[in-house]
């Protein structure tokens, strides 16, 4: 898996967010996380890119039409019920992809997507998932 900063989409990235957990890219209508190895990524986290984010995006009209890529190049854990608290992420997200090429990965990114409550797509690669973020913007 490649962090994006190293492909050709890294163009489109308008604003790189530094974490103590991880790094969030900003583009037009995507939204890139590449969490740092050995991280429990949970709800506080999800806070705290929430906090950080909206208020960037809420003056732009495509902020309804964002899409979250999880690029998951370093191996962390994700505490999938923190999901549930995030109901309201409908009104901010379009759509949530998990870009793992690793047989654990797909599985946990399937136990996943039973909690997240937006479109989910499981990709093996960078390009799939902006691919199928754009389809989606498309057709909303």
């Amino acid at each position: 898996m490649v962090p994006i900063e190293l492909t050709s989409f890294s163009k489109k990235i308008h604003r790189k967010l530094e974490f103590p957990f991880g790094t969030i890219f900003l583009c037009e209508n995507i939204i890139v996380s590449e969490i740092k190895e050995g991280v429990l990524f949970s709800a506080e986290e999800g806070n705290a890119i929430l906090e950080a984010v909206v208020p960037i995006y809420t003056d732009k009209e495509y902020f309804k039409k964002c899409v979250y890529i999880a690029n998951r190049i370093n191996k962390y854990s994700v505490n999938p019920v923190g999901w549930l608290k995030y109901g309201h992420l409908r009104e901010y997200l379009n759509g949530y992809c998990v870009i793992d090429n690793t047989s654990y990965g797909l599985v946990n990114a399937l136990l996943e997507s039973k909690f997240v409550p937006l479109n989910f797509k499981s990709a093996k690669t960078l390009d799939e998932a902006i691919t199928w973020a754009l389809s989606l913007d498309e057709t909303n």
